[in-house]
């Protein structure tokens, strides 16, 4: 089966979302945990809005999802 040129960018962009979703996706838990884990209130704050903002970007990267498909 070969594919044509649009089916196969479709199928990059698809491997590159997926992948940059997960990484965030694994970032933002880690900032989750690490503000669990801090005891001084401006290393919670800190971590609280990395975590904030790395849910953003996890959105953005689902709806790209969803409008390559």
């Amino acid at each position: 089966m070969q594919l044509n040129d649009m089916e196969t960018k479709k199928i990059l962009d698809q491997g590159m979302l997926t992948r940059s979703l997960i990484e965030t996706e694994t970032a933002m838990r880690k900032c989750q945990i690490y503000n669990e884990m801090a005891k001084d209130t401006a290393v919670k704050g800190f971590f609280k809005e990395q975590a904030k903002g790395l849910e953003d970007v996890v959105g953005y990267f689902k709806k790209g999802m969803v409008e390559i498909q």
